[in-house]
């Protein structure tokens, strides 16, 4: 089993197993991480997860401390499963120690009482400002550029159109070809965005800690990068490489931007969903609200596949507008 990944293992690990065995593997994993963090309170109420109350499983859900409303009602949907498994087996018991077949959240399903648990003190949106304050603060243009990207736009299926970006794909009057796995697409990014690129694909030579490395330290604070015409590179090393980086060197240089400004987080979907909010905001400023084709306007420019229904191509877009991509939620991103 899997779920030996968690060093605590689960409470009433016999029935949490039986429960895991009866999902598709691709479910299986999100669900083995909760039911592993679960343990702590099932062990604190002395009952397993399937008998808890509504307060008891509420105080789970701030336990699991959701930075997202999707996060939050992944937690919601892996515990009112198993919680209705449960039922199913006779295993949930009312206070008489008799089966009980009510599960406390199946009429919770809603995204106001999702938001309910979401972690508020996380900063997980940043203004235009924010995200131009922490590229002007890298040394390396090879760091700048994800983040710049992101926020732009440029993404594609394991970052392939940041890292598939080079020199031929620059085009005049600041446009850009992205190439995703065989998808190809054309956008314009901003003067600084441009700039930035320009700058990564001529950089040679990377500074370590954005040009901060300790003295004491014997490793050189400058590295080699490797020659050739992708905008993204790779560090010289005695491995030959086919010039093109992988998705690990996004992470390792928007790790680095998080470290030298001091940030508690920042990953690649909050620069991406920050660019989102910022587009957003364009259109809100302009017209007082934000339409369909607004919503689908920042779905293209941001490379979302659409879904084909009754014959007709559409972007679905609830999701974003649940999440974060809503006037409440720019408003409150952009008056702080």
């Amino acid at each position: 089993m899997s779920n030996q990944i968690y060093e605590d293992g689960f409470f009433n690990e016999y029935q949490k197993v039986r429960y895991l065995n009866t999902l598709p593997t691709k479910s299986r994993g999100q669900a083995e991480r909760i039911l592993s963090r679960a343990k702590a309170l099932e062990i604190q109420f002395q009952t397993d997860l399937y008998n808890f109350n509504l307060d008891q499983v509420e105080k789970l859900f701030h336990y699991m401390n959701p930075s997202t409303l999707t996060s939050s009602k992944s937690n919601f949907y892996v515990v009112q499963n198993y919680i209705r498994w449960a039922i199913k087996q006779d295993l949930r018991v009312g206070s008489n120690g008799s089966p009980q077949n009510i599960n406390p959240l199946d009429l919770l399903n809603t995204s106001l009482y999702h938001k309910n648990f979401i972690d508020q003190t996380k900063q997980v949106l940043f203004t235009k400002e924010e995200v131009y304050s922490m590229i002007d603060r890298c040394m390396n243009a090879q760091d700048a550029f994800p983040v710049i990207g992101l926020f732009e736009g440029i993404s594609g299926n394991g970052y392939d159109e940041l890292l598939n970006l080079n020199k031929e794909s620059l085009l005049k009057d600041n446009g850009l070809l992205l190439h995703d796995g065989g998808d190809e697409r054309f956008i314009k990014v901003s003067d600084k965005c441009m700039g930035i690129i320009n700058e990564a694909l001529n950089q040679q030579i990377y500074y370590k800690k954005n040009g901060n490395l300790k003295e004491t330290m014997k490793s050189s604070a400058e590295a080699e990068l490797e020659s050739n015409d992708y905008v993204l590179k790779n560090v010289k090393t005695r491995s030959k490489t086919s010039g093109k980086a992988d998705k690990f060197l996004i992470q390792r240089r928007i790790a680095s931007v998080k470290e030298y400004n001091q940030l508690k987080v920042l990953n690649p979907t909050m620069i991406k969903n920050s660019g989102m909010l910022y587009m957003a905001k364009g259109f809100y400023d302009r017209h007082g609200e934000l339409k369909k084709e607004h919503y689908d306007e920042i779905s293209d420019r941001f490379g979302f596949k659409q879904t084909l229904n009754n014959g007709k191509l559409y972007y679905n877009n609830h999701r974003l507008k649940d999440s974060f991509l809503n006037v409440d939620r720019l408003l409150e991103v952009y008056t702080q």
